[in-house]
């Protein structure tokens, strides 16, 4: 008992410091009818006391029990906090959420609320604000059959998976985006149309429709085009931050291709941006790579034909060791033991294959299935230099790689050095007219 003593508060007038004065959430969605999805990721600010004394400060939201935004400091939950002590020089962290409800309106809506925080009667305000953004929900679905999405104005929403189911025909229109929970796959059973331009790309990417995760990989599974699934076709569509952003299994069993890519990125992966498996893929001015292991991977064979793609690989997603542009006839066990052959073609015209590596090439013709390649006039870097007819090591010169921008810059090699194709290929990556002396890669440098 003699040791302690009253705590004495500072009783004066006095100011805090806080360390925003808005908290903002950027865009939104808003909740899906009957569920708590989505809620926001959490924000986080402080309250410092500045006094020598200890402090009673007292928090609440404006909007009260109805407002959309959720506070907790100090182990407190709101909306409104009272006598929050906070000792003399010591700070508060203050951590929101919000969910927002749905708003009617098609393009994204501005949510404001605030946060009064009074001491001694001195009141100060620190703002809370999203843009709302209605949404069109699928979760754990099979797609109705020969289903399209056409709606520019408010996005497409895939919370866990959702099915094209065999025989059936799945198209999205351009101009549509399609964000992806973190679980989610779309799986194709059927066939899949994506039908973007050139001024209106169709955009997948993750559930977190704000500029900060533009770059982050594994924010979803990806487009998984299972056995089976035939004629499928991708165009100007972007295809970011999955773990596997396509991944098509076993030849079509039509003989047709299983998939043909054309004015499309897929970027920010945690482990490839396409991966074949005993595949038959067709692409043209595309943009792959900026993922974890590989631009391309072609495991167990199959047909693969480039022209006129770029592949990279710059990125710290991930400590790589192997080209991230990969082929093989085989597949291994752990220990390195080949368990299954499959015939491999692959033909690569016009392109870029680079990255941050001195070997960006990751070769494996040891199985006992043909391995055929037609790998001629590119720029590629390779210690190894296993392909005839093609420049090596010499810097493509992009214009800047730690912002993702992969276009030329004037005195590339790869400028003017492509060989006219049959039938000629008349636009670039972003439908940008490509001269008779095409430029390698996905991007046409422009006069």
């Amino acid at each position: 008992m003699g040791s302690c003593k009253k705590e004495n508060f500072f009783t004066g007038s006095t100011t805090l410091s806080i360390s925003a004065d808005t908290v903002w959430f950027d865009t939104l969605f808003t909740r899906q009818a009957g569920t708590k999805y989505p809620i926001s990721i959490t924000r986080i600010f402080s309250i410092k006391n500045k006094e020598n004394g200890t402090i009673k400060v007292n928090l609440s939201l404006s909007g009260g029990k109805n407002s959309p935004f959720r506070i907790n400091a100090d182990g407190f939950a709101g909306p409104n906090i009272t006598d929050l002590e906070i000792p003399a020089k010591d700070s508060v962290f203050v951590f929101v959420q919000c969910s927002l409800e749905a708003n009617n309106q098609t393009m994204p809506a501005l949510v404001v609320d605030s946060l009064i925080a009074t001491v001694n009667g001195n009141s100060q305000k620190t703002y809370l604000a999203a843009y709302g953004w209605d949404a069109h929900y699928y979760r754990s679905v099979q797609l109705n059959c020969n289903e399209t999405w056409t709606d520019k104005t408010k996005p497409y929403v895939i919370i866990e998976n959702a099915l094209v189911a065999k025989g059936c025909t799945f198209t999205v229109k351009e101009g549509v985006t399609v964000y992806n929970s973190a679980s989610s796959i779309l799986i194709v059973q059927g066939t899949l149309k994506i039908e973007g331009t050139s001024s209106e790309p169709v955009n997948f990417t993750g559930d977190k429709p704000i500029f900060a995760a533009r770059y982050l990989p594994n924010q979803w599974g990806g487009i998984y085009f299972t056995r089976g699934s035939v004629n499928n076709e991708i165009r100007f569509a972007r295809i970011h931050n999955a773990s596997i952003a396509v991944r098509v299994d076993s030849l079509p069993e039509s003989g047709t291709w299983n998939l043909q890519l054309e004015n499309s990125s897929l970027l920010y992966n945690g482990q490839a941006a396409l991966a074949g498996i005993t595949a038959k893929i067709r692409a043209v001015n595309c943009l792959f790579g900026e993922s974890g292991s590989y631009s391309f991977l072609g495991l167990l064979g199959g047909t693969y034909d480039f022209k006129h793609c770029t592949f990279v690989g710059y990125n710290s997603f991930g400590p790589r060791k192997d080209g991230h542009f990969a082929i093989t006839n085989t597949i291994r066990n752990s220990n390195g033991q080949i368990l299954k052959s499959a015939a491999l073609s692959c033909a690569v015209v016009n392109s870029i294959i680079y990255g941050s590596l001195k070997e960006e090439l990751f070769v494996d013709n040891k199985g006992w299935e043909p391995f055929t390649t037609n790998i001629t006039n590119n720029l590629i870097r390779s210690f190894d230099q296993p392909f005839a007819s093609n420049t090596y090591n010499k810097d493509p010169l992009f214009v800047k790689t730690s912002d993702y921008n992969f276009e030329l810059q004037a005195g590339s090699p790869a400028l003017d050095a492509g060989i006219m194709l049959s039938p000629p290929i008349n636009t670039d990556l972003l439908g940008k007219p490509r001269d008779s002396k095409p430029d390698l890669g996905a991007y046409e440098k422009q006069p």
